[in-house]
């Protein structure tokens, strides 16, 4: 059986980078935009679920970690009839489609250049929903309906938001579900914000360990968990500065299976849920054939193998919110390559926190 080895971090709070910082601040960022919801954050929800029901189409549109968080809840709206989907702001600018449906517009900035663009171009168009941290920034002003994510400040790489955008999204999704509704998903948020810091901080450094000399680095996943892959893709070159690439299982298996062996380097998303045994398969057999493997997984059951496969467990709140169990992990797991490689991670060199320039 997989030990879960649940550290406190023994680190004090003068040693930790502004990242680390941040991450720690995540459970209480969440708990912030649960009590928005529970109170005049609602009468939002509730706008946005009327449309939504009403058009039957949403279209999800940002940049990075905003359009891949949108991952999560894509199957679950079509189960509800919603036809649903995502696109990235910047192709949508230059290469315009047909929005029939609400457009639900995603920036923690409300000021990332290509999203700003396409609220200014879409406005009066089509149902603007506008996802951002900032009020009274370009999207909140420009949106029709203003869904607050109530991150507070965020300076490194994307943590609190990131998490309270999974956690937004989750809301959206169950204010169209009859007999959940949105007071059962503030209940299962506050169950995630309490177990947030459930983490496996030896496996962590064990893993980072198999994973800091990395050429590349392939992050696996399916259906909702592909949210943190991409995720983790994009951070992971953003923190420790290592080529990264997310696939699909189904993906990966058609041609890049082909680099596994005892270079290749790679992190395989194992929820409990429909995808969950192909992608624990293919683990193991990564694992089999000389890659170093890193398994993300809620699954109790999951068994190491061989020194060559690491197990990272997670708490379980369900295959939808597999990402936000997933976040602490994936981001503690970047800092210590990071830390590994020697150099601090959510330090920017040739970028800023809101991307102004296309």
């Amino acid at each position: 059986m997989m030990s879960f080895i649940l550290q406190e971090d023994n680190m004090n709070e003068n040693e930790k980078s502004v990242f680390l910082r941040e991450i720690d601040e995540q459970p209480a960022a969440l708990r912030n935009m649960l009590a928005f919801y529970e109170g005049e954050g609602r009468v939002a929800l509730q706008r946005w679920g009327g449309l939504a029901a009403k058009h039957r189409r949403v279209v999800f549109c940002g940049m990075g970690t905003s359009e891949f968080a949108a991952e999560i809840v894509l199957p679950a709206l079509v189960a509800e009839g919603i036809d649903a989907t995502t696109i990235d702001a910047g192709e949508f600018l230059h290469y315009p489609r047909r929005v029939e449906g609400v457009l639900a517009l995603i920036s923690q900035s409300g000021e990332s250049v290509e999203t700003r663009k396409v609220a200014e171009r879409m406005k009066g168009k089509a149902p603007i929903i506008g996802l951002t941290n900032d009020a009274g920034s370009a999207l909140g002003r420009l949106a029709d309906v203003q869904l607050l994510m109530q991150a507070g400040r965020e300076a490194a790489i994307s943590t609190k938001t990131y998490v309270n955008t999974l956690a937004l999204l989750f809301l959206m999704w169950k204010a169209l579900v009859k007999g959940e509704g949105i007071d059962h998903a503030l209940e299962v948020l506050g169950w995630a914000a309490d177990g947030m810091g459930r983490v496996d901080r030896e496996g962590i450094g064990r893993a980072a360990k198999g994973l800091s000399d990395a050429a590349a680095i392939h992050f696996i996943a399916r259906g909702p968990a592909m949210a943190a892959a991409r995720q983790a893709a994009l951070t992971f070159m953003e923190g420790t500065l290592t080529p990264a690439a997310a696939f699909t299982g189904g993906a990966f298996r058609h041609g890049p299976f082909e680099l596994v062996d005892e270079k290749h380097r790679g992190v395989v998303f194992v929820p409990q849920g429909r995808g969950g045994d192909l992608l624990a398969a293919m683990a193991v057999e990564m694992a089999e054939k000389g890659s170093r493997v890193a398994v993300i997984t809620d699954r109790p059951d999951f068994k190491e193998a061989g020194g060559k496969l690491c197990v990272l467990g997670v708490p379980s709140w369900g295959e939808e919110l597999f990402p936000l169990s997933a976040a602490a992990t994936q981001e503690l797991l970047l800092d210590a390559v990071a830390r590994e490689k020697g150099f601090e991670a959510g330090k920017f060199r040739h970028g800023q926190k809101i991307t102004a320039r296309e």
